[in-house]
Protein backbone atom coordinates (compact mmCIF):
# COMPACT_ATOMS: atom_id res chain seq x y z
CA UNK A 1 0.00 0.00 0.00
CA UNK A 2 0.99 3.49 -0.41
CA UNK A 3 2.41 5.32 2.51
CA UNK A 4 -0.56 8.20 2.95
CA UNK A 5 -3.16 9.49 1.09
CA UNK A 6 -0.69 12.41 -0.81
CA UNK A 7 1.56 9.33 -2.48
CA UNK A 8 -1.31 9.17 -4.74
CA UNK A 9 0.04 11.87 -7.02
CA UNK A 10 1.43 12.39 -10.30
CA UNK A 11 4.27 14.88 -8.46
CA UNK A 12 5.10 11.95 -6.04
CA UNK A 13 5.48 9.49 -8.64
CA UNK A 14 7.28 11.90 -10.37
CA UNK A 15 9.84 12.13 -7.85
CA UNK A 16 10.44 8.36 -8.64
CA UNK A 17 11.04 8.10 -12.11
CA UNK A 18 14.33 5.78 -13.65
CA UNK A 19 13.60 4.32 -9.92
CA UNK A 20 13.99 0.08 -9.87
CA UNK A 21 11.06 -1.67 -8.77
CA UNK A 22 10.76 -5.26 -7.08
CA UNK A 23 8.04 -7.76 -7.68
CA UNK A 24 8.35 -10.11 -5.07
CA UNK A 25 6.78 -13.64 -6.36
CA UNK A 26 7.48 -12.69 -9.95
CA UNK A 27 10.82 -14.51 -10.11
CA UNK A 28 13.30 -11.79 -9.88
CA UNK A 29 11.36 -9.36 -12.53
CA UNK A 30 12.06 -5.64 -11.94
CA UNK A 31 10.15 -2.76 -13.48
CA UNK A 32 11.61 0.91 -13.97
CA UNK A 33 9.00 3.41 -13.98
CA UNK A 34 9.89 5.72 -16.73
CA UNK A 35 6.74 7.88 -17.07
CA UNK A 36 4.33 10.03 -14.71
CA UNK A 37 2.09 11.42 -16.86
CA UNK A 38 -1.34 14.18 -16.39
CA UNK A 39 -4.10 12.82 -17.23
CA UNK A 40 -7.60 14.35 -18.12
CA UNK A 41 -10.84 15.27 -15.92
CA UNK A 42 -10.32 13.45 -12.74
CA UNK A 43 -13.18 12.88 -9.86
CA UNK A 44 -13.71 15.83 -8.13
CA UNK A 45 -10.80 16.34 -4.80
CA UNK A 46 -8.56 13.67 -7.20
CA UNK A 47 -6.08 13.84 -9.80
CA UNK A 48 -5.83 11.59 -13.05
CA UNK A 49 -2.50 10.66 -14.17
CA UNK A 50 -0.64 7.47 -15.76
CA UNK A 51 2.15 5.37 -15.08
CA UNK A 52 4.11 3.50 -17.41
CA UNK A 53 6.93 0.95 -16.22
CA UNK A 54 9.37 -0.58 -18.67
CA UNK A 55 10.39 -4.68 -17.54
CA UNK A 56 11.55 -7.49 -19.55
CA UNK A 57 10.10 -10.17 -21.35
CA UNK A 58 7.87 -12.04 -21.38
CA UNK A 59 4.86 -9.67 -20.50
CA UNK A 60 2.68 -10.52 -17.19
CA UNK A 61 -0.49 -10.55 -17.23
CA UNK A 62 -2.30 -7.67 -15.90
CA UNK A 63 -3.21 -7.59 -12.58
CA UNK A 64 -2.90 -5.82 -8.96
CA UNK A 65 0.95 -6.83 -8.27
CA UNK A 66 3.34 -5.36 -5.23
CA UNK A 67 6.02 -3.20 -5.95
CA UNK A 68 8.93 -2.56 -3.79
CA UNK A 69 11.55 0.07 -4.18
CA UNK A 70 13.74 1.61 -1.38
CA UNK A 71 12.65 5.25 -2.68
CA UNK A 72 8.92 4.31 -2.40
CA UNK A 73 8.87 1.23 -0.18
CA UNK A 74 5.57 -1.07 -1.05
CA UNK A 75 3.15 -0.36 -3.33
CA UNK A 76 0.14 -2.61 -4.53
CA UNK A 77 -0.54 -1.29 -8.32
CA UNK A 78 -2.62 -2.42 -11.02
CA UNK A 79 -0.60 -3.05 -14.20
CA UNK A 80 -1.51 -3.47 -17.69
CA UNK A 81 0.58 -4.81 -20.41
CA UNK A 82 0.40 -2.26 -22.75
CA UNK A 83 3.15 -2.22 -26.07
CA UNK A 84 6.47 -4.51 -26.40
CA UNK A 85 9.70 -2.10 -27.01
CA UNK A 86 11.75 -4.06 -28.42
CA UNK A 87 13.51 -6.39 -25.74
CA UNK A 88 11.04 -4.87 -23.39
CA UNK A 89 7.33 -4.71 -22.09
CA UNK A 90 5.70 -1.20 -20.77
CA UNK A 91 3.08 -1.46 -18.70
CA UNK A 92 0.46 1.28 -17.98
CA UNK A 93 -1.10 2.04 -14.17
CA UNK A 94 -4.18 4.37 -14.16
CA UNK A 95 -4.88 6.39 -11.87
CA UNK A 96 -8.17 8.51 -11.60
Amino acid sequence: MLPHAQAHTCAYFTALLNQHFQLPGSEGVVLQLIAAEPRGAALPGREAFSLLFSGPQPPLPQQIYTLRSEAAGTLEIFLVPVAGVGAAIHYEAVFS
